[in-house]
C-alpha cells in the first residue's frame, strides 16, 4: 500500500452551538466525537496517481444534544455511514463511496433495531430512498458534505475555486441549515503549517441579502452581523497531524453561532 499524507488514526470532535444572549432557553448545543481509522487500500502496483482508495472507519461514536447523551437506539443513526470505502479523486478532491451494498446491509440492521420508533423509521426511509436510487449524485453529494469527509478531504486547502481573477473561495454548506455561503479565503503556508482565513464574499452575496436569508432561516430580526472562518492544518513529516476549523457568526448583539471541528 502506498504512503499518503494521512495518518492511520485520528480523533474527531465537532461542537456547534447557537446562543441567545437575552434568553438562554433558546440556546442549542450539539457535540459529536469519534475515533477515526483510515486505511489506504490502493495497491502499490497501481500507476494511476489521479485517485486514492481509503477505508474510513468510525468507532466509539458519542453524541450529545444540549449536554444530554444520545442513547440507544437513536445513536445507531450516526453509525449508518460509519464505514466507507472512498474513491478519492486527487484532482478535484471529490469522494465516491463505493460500498453502497454494505451501507444498505447496515441500514437494514439499524432499521430493525429502530422499528418501534416512528421518527427514526421516517429518517431511515428517506435514507433508503437515496441509497436505492440508480443515480448516485445525491448519495455522493451527502458523503462529500458530511463534516468528517469534508474536513479530511474537501477542506478549502484542497478544494477551492476561483471567485475572481485574484481571489479564491468555497461555498460553506451546512453551517446554517440549507444556506450556501460564499467564503473568500486567504491562505498562508509556512513550512508544514497552513492557515486559511475566510470572510463572506459580499460581491456574490451582499450584506442585505445575507441578512434576509438569516431572517428566513431563523425568523429573527437583525441589522448587522460579523462572520469569521479560520482553518489551521498542521503536518509532521509530511503527514497531516491536525486539522482545526473554527467558524463564528454574530447576529446583531443578541445571537451567536459557533462551530469548532478538530481532527487530531
Amino acid at each position: 500500500m502506498k504512503n499518503t499524507i494521512y495518518m492511520d488514526k485520528y480523533k474527531f470532535k465537532l461542537k456547534k452551538e447557537f446562543r441567545d444572549k437575552f434568553n438562554r432557553i433558546n440556546d442549542k448545543l450539539f457535540e459529536y466525537a469519534s475515533e477515526v481509522y483510515l486505511a489506504n487500500l490502493k495497491d502499490d502496483s497501481e500507476k494511476n496517481d489521479n485517485f486514492e482508495l481509503f477505508h474510513l472507519l468510525e468507532e466509539n461514536i458519542e453524541v450529545k444534544k444540549n449536554s444530554e447523551n444520545i442513547e440507544y437506539p437513536d445513536i445507531f443513526m450516526f453509525e449508518i455511514f460509519s464505514s466507507l470505502i472512498l474513491y478519492l479523486n486527487t484532482e478535484n478532491f471529490y469522494c465516491k463511496a463505493i460500498n453502497k451494498d454494505n451501507i444498505l446491509y447496515r441500514l437494514g440492521i439499524i432499521e430493525e433495531a429502530c422499528k418501534n420508533r416512528y421518527r427514526l423509521k421516517q429518517e431511515i426511509k428517506e435514507i433508503r430512498e437515496v441509497l436505492e436510487k440508480e443515480d448516485d449524485t445525491q448519495f455522493f453529494s451527502g458523503i462529500n458534505e458530511s463534516v468528517l469527509v469534508k474536513c479530511l478531504f474537501g477542506n478549502p486547502h484542497f478544494r477551492n475555486e476561483e471567485f475572481s481573477r485574484v481571489e479564491k473561495g468555497f461555498y460553506l454548506n451546512g453551517f446554517i441549515n440549507s444556506l450556501s455561503i460564499p467564503v473568500k479565503i486567504k491562505e498562508k503556508i509556512e513550512n508544514e503549517n497552513i492557515e486559511i482565513i475566510g470572510e463572506i464574499d459580499t460581491l456574490i452575496m451582499n450584506e442585505s441579502n445575507f441578512i434576509e436569508e438569516i431572517k428566513l432561516e431563523y425568523g429573527i430580526d437583525i441589522e448587522d452581523y460579523e462572520f469569521s472562518y479560520k482553518l489551521n492544518l498542521r503536518k509532521s513529516r509530511e503527514k497531516i497531524k491536525t486539522i482545526e476549523i473554527q467558524i463564528n457568526l454574530k447576529l446583531g448583539k443578541r445571537y451567536e453561532i459557533n462551530e469548532r471541528i478538530i481532527i487530531m
